[in-house]
């Protein structure tokens, strides 16, 4: 009898067991956090962490990728590598944000909460492979070319072409190996994603955002990626920074009450307002064609409209037969309001963080008509 009872106890036991185990797996295989912050009308926030090659789950590339799920705005917020994180509320112990595993992401989380006063649930990890393997699986990005890519020998001005590899080679060939160069280089690719976003729909789905993740390192679901992927494809604008701050007598990176003040109101705010003041928006007019004064002519309109042109001339570059403006700021919105002003619908995105400039305007043949 005692033997009875306890076979049914551990059969009963061992069923109870699988059934707890399928609904954990279906809870899994059904879980979507971030839907369920979009609902609740609360910032998505995710850690990217990033490496051209493997060196003990530590990395040197950081940014902390933010959606508005109330207005569909995406944000990114670069992390230099010598960031202090400091791991108790009192700021006595801390770690370079390019020494710590990330196995320790919840420290780096609670970090910045503390200093950003912003929740980062979630993360990704990515290598350079990860990144090659991408951007081939979308069939490559079109990037504008000026100047920038001066390592590249014989690269002609204008659209080119580039797959994965190529990707990966405009990112590190940067002056000095400076990471701040190199993330303006990923915000060239990534706004000229956003920019170009209607000829990558047909990779929105659930299979291709587990193809695309399947050997990322990450705590977000193919469900909730594709979740998150939604907002790419909506035309709410993107803005990236900087996260204000200053170095310690050590050298480290510390963002300190006066630098969150500045995030709030350079990049939080922007995360949620909608206008934009045009006094703010700064040009550079170069005349692109053997016609005298259209610099000047060009540059009479938009100092009307209450835009201020920083410097106006002649263009170095060989003529363009169509005006184009290159965004020059990490924030789509500056470029879209003067290419509205003007009428001109091509716009390029070459970041460079060191100019005062939001715009580059190069006037083609097109303007003399």
């Amino acid at each position: 009898m005692n033997k009875q009872l306890i076979k049914y106890g551990i059969w009963a036991g061992a069923a109870a067991l699988a059934l707890l185990g399928i609904i954990y797996l279906y809870r899994i295989s059904t879980r979507n956090a971030v839907e369920a912050m979009a609902q609740n009308k609360k910032m998505i926030n995710i850690l990217i962490a990033g490496s051209n090659a493997y060196r003990d789950n530590k990395h040197r590339f950081f940014a902390i990728l933010s959606v508005n799920p109330d207005n569909s705005r995406i944000g990114i917020t670069f992390l230099p590598p010598n960031l202090k994180i400091f791991f108790d509320s009192g700021r006595k112990r801390s770690a370079r944000i390019d020494e710590i595993d990330i196995d320790s992401f919840n420290k780096i989380s609670q970090s910045l909460s503390r200093d950003l006063k912003m929740h980062v649930p979630f993360y990704i990890e990515l290598y350079a492979q990860d990144v090659r393997r991408t951007v081939d699986l979308i069939e490559g990005v079109d990037l504008f070319i000026l100047d920038q890519w001066k390592d590249q020998a014989g690269a002609p001005i204008g659209v080119s072409y580039m797959d994965g590899g190529k990707i990966i080679d405009y990112i590190n060939s940067v002056d000095g190996n400076s990471i701040f160069k190199k993330y303006d280089r990923i915000q060239d690719i990534l706004l000229t994603l956003h920019s170009s976003r209607k000829e990558y729909k047909r990779f929105y789905n659930k299979g291709f955002a587990a193809e695309a993740v399947k050997n990322v390192r990450t705590n977000l679901l193919d469900q909730e990626i594709l979740s998150l992927l939604k907002y790419f494809f909506e035309d709410a604008g993107m803005i990236s920074t900087l996260v204000p701050g200053g170095l310690d007598e050590k050298g480290d990176y510390v963002i300190d009450d006066i630098s969150y003040k500045l995030y709030e109101n350079e990049f939080l705010k922007a995360m949620v307002l909608e206008e934009k003041s045009d006094q703010s928006i700064k040009v550079k007019i170069l005349n692109g064609t053997s016609v005298p004064g259209l610099a000047k002519k060009m540059r009479n309109i938009l100092m009307r409209e209450g835009l201020t042109v920083v410097e106006f001339g002649t263009s170095p570059y060989p003529f363009f037969d169509h005006t184009i403006i290159i965004n020059q700021r990490g924030d789509t919105g500056y470029a879209m309001r003067v290419a509205e002003i003007l009428g001109v619908d091509r716009v390029h995105h070459i970041i460079d963080s060191s100019q005062l400039n939001s715009a580059l305007i190069i006037i083609g043949k097109d303007y003399v008509k």
